[in-house]
């Protein structure tokens, strides 16, 4: 076994020796001065070689980042491949073990690690940050293996891996981008605030609910904020502009990262990653952008040689990488366009009561409830957010949720507590006339009569206010 160190050269025999260095000045001669033409831009100077530090730290990232990305670009496929679910299977799995014996055995944590990714949403679970703490130990531990295994004067850099680890990183984050910047310009994942959304006091929404609102208020804002991580994306999946895209996702990503911090979004692990593929993209040309933009000196330019030198291979690259993101984008706006349809307001609208509703008259066992902001029971609005879902705010603006299922044809719904442990209710509802709605029926042990007035959604100072290109005094409420 050996360690990779730096070994010196030998200088070959037949090199000839160096000029002596003359000791005094060189006498002075006219030389004429000759405009010269201009010519080609000068060539990249040879990169310096990579010291034992730069390699011991290249392999570190390169399994970090294989790690954190695996299984893309597998997991994109288009077509099912014989026996790569199973491999998909025993792949997760295998992580589920690590994650789970590193939570017991190694942190001793009081409660059992539980694998909730995509079953709520959030990217910083306790799962989450164990395992990217098994993913920095794998990748130390097989640095170490690769330094020790590496024979000594041999494999001294990683020049020609190092480019084909920035086209993984490239080709992993341009996706991403693309994913993430189609659903704002679409408006999917910052949808317009829903009318349960406009009613809530502005002090009970939670930090997260807060951006949500805000971003989803301003239709070209959230359209601005997608096309920049679309142009990010596309611009990384071409040589000639990775350090232009690395440099738009850079500042596309530490917004979101922060906008992620700070208000309790939990996806701040994984949009931290992202910013910090970005930086890895940057990190070759760093030194030219401070010469240029900083500095204000000439630079070198930079080496665009792709890592295979046959024409063909050029060519047929270049043409997988369209095909690669046309495909992406395809794919990404045909989904973007089809989730309002299963999830968004398309599906909302078909509720048989749909809308924000005044309560007007609340009759409990058939005693009339004045509106007491006292009476923590009495309902004061109710809204119809989804056709699965109908909400109750209270007097005291505390807000009661409940799944519903209607039976059109007999004007009734079917409540039951949202969380699945309580009991189910039925209730009644009449359209009086298309501004009024009335609901009866038995909810817990109480027999209901609930009158209500339908509220006009334009009503909402969010929603009626608009744009202003002239304001003579800031309407700040």
């Amino acid at each position: 076994m050996s360690v990779d160190f730096d070994v010196p050269e030998p200088v070959p025999e037949d090199q000839p020796a160096a000029a002596p260095v003359p000791l005094g000045p060189a006498p002075a001669a006219a030389v004429p001065v000759v405009a010269m033409p201009a010519g080609p831009a000068p060539a990249a100077a040879p990169a310096p070689a990579w010291s034992l530090p730069q390699r011991v730290a290249f392999r570190f990232v390169f399994c970090y980042l294989l790690l954190y990305n695996l299984p893309f670009p597998l997991d994109l496929l288009p077509f099912p491949v014989p026996g790569l679910r199973a491999v998909f299977t025993a792949y997760f799995k295998f992580w589920d073990t690590v994650v789970l014996w590193t939570g017991a055995h190694v942190l001793h944590l009081a409660q059992p690690v539980q694998n909730l990714r995509g079953k709520t949403g959030s990217g910083d679970t306790t799962y989450d940050w164990v395992q990217l703490l098994c993913f920095a130990a794998f990748a130390a531990a097989a640095t170490l293996l690769w330094t020790l295994a590496t024979p000594r004067g041999k494999a001294r850099e990683h020049r020609r891996l190092h480019e084909w680890l920035r086209i993984f990183v490239r080709y992993a984050l341009g996706t991403i981008l693309l994913s993430y910047g189609v659903s704002k310009v679409i408006k999917v994942q910052f949808p317009f605030p829903s009318q349960d959304r406009l009613l809530e006091p502005f002090g009970q929404a939670s930090p997260m609910g807060l951006l949500w609102t805000f971003m989803g208020a301003s239709t070209p804002y959230t359209v601005f904020a997608g096309a920049m991580e679309v142009l990010g994306g596309v611009l990384l999946f071409f040589r000639r502009t990775t350090t232009l895209g690395a440099l738009v996702t850079a500042a596309v990503m530490t917004n979101i990262f922060m906008l992620n911090m700070c208000y309790d979004v939990p996806v701040k692990q994984y949009s931290l990653h992202l910013l910090l593929m970005a930086v890895f993209l940057l990190v070759p040309d760093l030194g030219r952008l401070a010469n240029v933009l900083v500095l204000h000196r000439p630079t070198q330019p930079a080496s665009l040689a792709p890592p295979w030198p046959a024409r063909w291979a050029r060519i047929g690259g270049l043409a997988l990488c369209v095909v690669y993101l046309g495909y992406t984008l395809f794919t990404d706006v045909q989904g973007s366009l089809q989730f309002p349809n299963q999830f968004g307001p398309g599906k909302m609208a078909k509720a048989p009561i749909y809308g924000s509703f005044e309560v007007e008259e609340f009759v409990r066992n058939g005693q009339a409830v004045p509106p007491l902001l006292t009476d923590g029971s009495r309902w004061r609005r109710v809204t119809s957010v989804y056709s699965q879902m109908l909400s109750v705010r209270w007097m005291d603006d505390t807000q009661h949720r409940y799944t519903s299922e209607y039976a059109a044809a007999k004007h009734t719904v079917a409540l039951s507590s949202f969380d699945g442990k309580g009991g189910k209710w039925a209730f009644t509802y009449a359209f009086p006339d298309k501004d009024h709605l009335v609901l009866q029926g038995t909810l817990l042990k109480d027999a209901l009569t609930v009158k209500l007035r339908r509220l006009d959604p334009s009503s909402f100072l969010l929603v009626s206010r608009g744009f202003h290109w002239v304001s003579e005094y800031p309407f700040n409420r």
